[in-house]
């Protein structure tokens, strides 16, 4: 059994949520092999058929069945990286693909940045000059000592494309010093000691708004100051190139509550128009 880019990032998506639309794979032995040993129940809605997970360790069973060394969220994550989002090397591929005892790779455990115009940092105590470019980002390793200036503000993304096209969103960040950066395991980890200014640049769904409020607030304790950056007209955009999908497959999460009433406006927003969108379609603010 193969398992493609997207159809792992449907198996992520299922493990997180809790459900996803049978037609989101691509290849549909996936989801025969996840119901022929448990991982899930099928349910209908009119004519759309959703599996549910029902247990997540027969998940990542299956996978190891098939000799992907994937055991945990965090190792999808790592394989997409290093196997789909990188030309992997042979020792890399055989950490992945191994029926033997997992192996965790640690080549890409660090930060991966970008930023929208010329941008000093410290790296083990040595200013680094990081250079706006299309397609171009940086990748700090976990070793380094990576030190930022006082009035540098961190913007955390949730894909990668956006640090590496990060000048397409020059018109909607207007103040200086920005540091695009991945939100992976180690970031999370790296932003628990900043003291910069954050900005979540995340999807406008309720699993993204999940993640600022749940995953990345409760890390910013010493950050002098937080906030969600959310479009002018985010319900125009929401409205008009939303995916009910997006909404269908994260119902758990329809109680969420935040201090900010901006981020509960855009709540709302969702759950009015029962649709998500993910954060690349930013970029069709420019048709207003």
């Amino acid at each position: 059994m193969k398992v493609n880019r997207q159809d792992l990032l449907n198996i992520k998506s299922l493990i997180e949520c809790g459900a996803i639309t049978e037609r989101k794979f691509k290849n549909q032995e996936i989801v025969s092999q996840l119901k022929l040993n448990g991982s899930v129940l099928e349910r209908r809605k009119k004519t759309i058929k959703y599996i549910d997970l029902a247990k997540k360790e027969n998940v990542f069973l299956l996978l190891k069945n098939h000799n992907y060394n994937i055991s945990s969220i965090e190792e999808i994550d790592s394989y997409i990286e290093n196997i789909f989002d990188k030309k992997a090397s042979r020792d890399i591929i055989q950490q992945h693909h191994n029926s033997s005892k997992a192996k965790t790779s640690k080549s890409m455990h660090g930060l991966y940045v970008s930023s929208l115009q010329k941008l000093d940092v410290l790296l083990n105590g040595e200013p680094v000059s990081i250079l706006p470019n299309d397609g171009l980002g940086y990748f700090f390793f976990h070793t380094e000592n990576i030190e930022l200036f006082e009035d540098t503000i961190v913007v955390g993304v949730e894909n990668y494309q956006v640090v590496w096209f990060a000048k397409r969103y020059t018109e909607f960040f207007t103040k200086p010093k920005l540091l695009f950066v991945v939100i992976t395991p180690y970031m999370l980890e790296w932003i628990s000691s900043l003291e910069n200014e954050y900005v979540h640049f995340g999807d406008y769904d309720l699993a993204g708004v999940n993640i600022y409020l749940n995953k990345i607030i409760p890390r910013l304790l010493k950050s002098q100051k937080y906030s969600m950056f959310i479009p002018h007209n985010i319900e125009q955009l929401i409205e008009k190139y939303g995916n009910s999908e997006l909404y269908e497959n994260q119902k758990q999460y329809q109680n969420l509550l935040s201090n900010d009433a901006e981020v509960n406006s855009l709540i709302e927003v969702i759950m009015k128009h029962k649709k998500g969108i993910e954060q690349e379609g930013l970029s069709l603010l420019r048709v207003f």
